[in-house]
């Protein structure tokens, strides 16, 4: 079986788990990129992401390659912005039509938010088998995120 690990990352944390994932995994890592950038302006980003997730937004995307649906199984990556999965994650999903091959996912939130991003993906993610939520590498609880994503390593493998 091929698996392969998509992910987006707009502050770095989601893109040093999924290296680390595909690095432990021995896999193909693949970077979910906008066509147009968010803004560079931090506080911008977050309204602009925000709005984008919560309206269900589906921005233009680059870095996927068209045969994405080569993999069997695929480790799905997203920041979460006001409670939900990042826009680009969600039309990545939609424009490949992989959701049944996406079987784990990994979630970054500063806020604690992860179960209601969760419920959310899986209402189209109907194989998840594995995921886990991961804190903002600035939060507090970033000191259990080594083990977390150790042990959800170990369940993929």
């Amino acid at each position: 079986m091929s698996k392969a690990v998509v992910y987006y990352s707009l502050s770095g944390n989601t893109k040093e788990a999924a290296i680390e994932i595909a690095r432990k995994l021995g896999v193909k890592i693949f970077e979910i990129e906008p066509v147009k950038p968010l803004p560079q302006n931090t506080v911008r980003q977050m309204i602009v992401g925000g709005m984008q997730s919560t309206f269900g937004r589906k921005p233009q995307i680059k870095g996927v390659p068209d045969n994405i649906d080569y993999y069997d199984e695929i480790i799905l990556g997203t920041p979460i912005w006001a409670g939900m999965p990042a826009a680009p994650v969600n039309t990545f999903i939609k424009k490949y039509g992989i959701a049944d091959k996406i079987d784990a996912v990994f979630t970054f939130s500063g806020g604690g938010d992860n179960d209601r991003c969760m419920a959310q993906l899986s209402k189209t993610l109907k194989n998840i088998k594995n995921q886990v939520a991961l804190a903002d590498r600035n939060s507090e609880m970033a000191k259990n995120n080594h083990d977390k994503l150790e042990k959800f390593i170990m369940d993929i493998k």
